[in-house]
């Protein structure tokens, strides 16, 4: 075989250019595209130029990088609206499982400008944060977590709190970040109404991890923010429903469907396994913790060694000796996450911790959630079907968003003009590899990951040196 020089082949290709076919940077060539908003699902050809989406066709396409997709599913860029993992090491595990967007909005963080620059020419996939309320909260109360966490605030700091919170928006967060229930009994009818009232002002979503009842048939929590919704216009996320509704989650996603109907905007989401995870100190282990999850001490498991909790004194001493421990709370059923995720619009996102290392365990989420589901509830128990799941993990999160993001607008579809973030898996391969007790392991099947038009992940390998990672936020067109 005879190899042209590179001054030849770059002639060759002019050549080509000028004879009016369209030299792409990539082409994807023989997939089963898969596009949500479209309903396209057929073998095409993909060309992209720079980070945009170029051609789409069932024609022969030429590109300088060949992707061949035969056998595999080309699909949007898996979007993520719930990761707290917003490291290299998170978006390594992260972009294993196809996902191209990370957006931190349940907490949020503040302040966003310097966070969203300081990540730039370092991320492997698309980021970005909501205004944390819990961030203003903090602020106000001069750092003192205890006062911040529990205390109600006084007329003053309420202002000090909304105007931290708005200040946030203007730099970009993507909506507000609402975790009530971390909060205990501290936020206050007015303040609530306050945040409310903001978010329907300035058009955003509030991402909210709603107060969980100790009693579990009471449905309150996310009966009393459905209500702010209704009495103040404002749009409205519940987090994780499941891990919120346990046994409450057929009521929730009823509550939500009929609220829907109302004309109110109120979405939810779940991440695919029966266990939560949180903080061994946070605000959710207030009051009667046993009574509001159904579990006791030997349901919660500790990371680091994987062991249960064998009572009260083992609790109290791990609580004391790692105020920053993180524990794993194996709460749910199988059936109400399926119940979930057989419910129309209920979107995927994992929830992923925080990671220092790659050797850090932790729960399973962080590296498999999407994984599983393609994996688990489309090709084993065929809950819901392929395009589904592909709609769920990507059109669904971008429209939730574009509304006051621009840059979703892009996103999570595959459409000419369209931004270039698209993840390849081999649908009859493509599996979840970690586990509660070994969840240091990537997932398997996600065999391409292009990021703005720059593979990323090629052959199921992250390639170095690569980061086109971009920060995504309100101000961002």
């Amino acid at each position: 075989m005879k190899i042209l020089s590179p001054l030849l082949a770059l002639f060759l290709l002019s050549a080509q250019s000028q004879a009016g076919e369209t030299i792409h940077d990539v082409v994807i060539i023989g997939g089963r595209v898969i596009d949500p908003e479209t309903g396209l699902d057929a073998i095409r050809n993909i060309g992209i130029s720079g980070d945009k989406i170029s051609e789409i066709s069932p024609e022969t396409i030429t590109g300088r990088q060949e992707v061949d997709a035969s056998g595999l599913v080309v699909a949007p860029g898996f979007i993520d609206l719930h990761a707290h993992g917003q490291n290299a090491i998170a978006q390594t595990y992260q972009v294993h499982d196809g996902v191209t967007t990370a957006l931190e909005l349940e907490g949020g963080t503040y302040p966003i400008t310097n966070v969203l620059k300081n990540r730039i020419g370092s991320s492997l996939i698309n980021y970005g944060y909501s205004s944390g309320h819990a961030e203003a909260r903090i602020g106000v109360k001069k750092g003192d977590l205890k006062k911040a966490f529990h205390e109600k605030p006084t007329a003053q700091e309420l202002k000090e709190i909304l105007a931290g919170v708005e200040k946030g928006l203007d730099e970009g967060g993507i909506g507000i970040g609402l975790p009530l229930d971390y909060f205990s009994r501290g936020v206050t009818e007015d303040e609530l109404e306050g945040i409310f009232r903001l978010a329907a002002r300035r058009g955003v979503t509030i991402f909210c991890h709603i107060r969980m009842s100790d009693d579990a048939s009471d449905p309150g929590g996310y009966k009393e923010l459905i209500e702010m919704v209704r009495k103040t216009g404002a749009s409205l996320h519940m987090v994780h429903v499941v891990s919120t509704g346990l046994q409450r989650t057929p009521l929730y996603l009823e509550m939500m469907e009929k609220a829907q109907a109302e004309g109110l905007d109120v979405t939810t989401e779940l991440y695919p396994y029966t266990a939560g995870s949180t903080g061994i100190n946070s605000g959710i282990f207030d009051h009667d913790w046993q009574k509001k999850f159904g579990v006791s001490y030997d349901a919660v498991e500790w990371p680091p060694t994987g062991e249960r909790f064998t009572g009260e004194a083992m609790w109290d001493q791990y609580r004391a000796d790692n105020p920053d421990g993180v524990v794993i709370i194996h709460a749910m059923k199988e059936q109400w996450v399926k119940q979930a995720m057989s419910h129309p619009g209920v979107m995927i996102a994992s929830d992923g911790m925080p990671l220092s290392s790659f050797k850090q365990r932790a729960h399973p989420r962080g590296m498999g959630t999407f994984s599983r589901v393609l994996a688990k509830y489309v090709r084993e128990d065929k809950i819901i079907t392929l395009p589904d799941a592909i709609s769920r993990m990507s059109y669904l999160p971008a429209r939730r968003l574009e509304s006051f993001t621009p840059a979703m607008k892009r996103k999570g579809r595959l459409q000419i003009g369209y931004d270039a973030d698209i993840t390849i898996f081999d649908p009859k391969k493509v599996i979840d590899q970690a586990t509660f007790a070994k969840p240091n392991q990537f997932s398997k099947g996600i065999v391409h990951v292009i990021v703005g038009g720059e593979l990323v992940v090629k052959d199921e390998m992250v390639q170095e040196g690569v980061f086109p990672g971009k920060p995504v936020s309100t101000l961002s067109r």
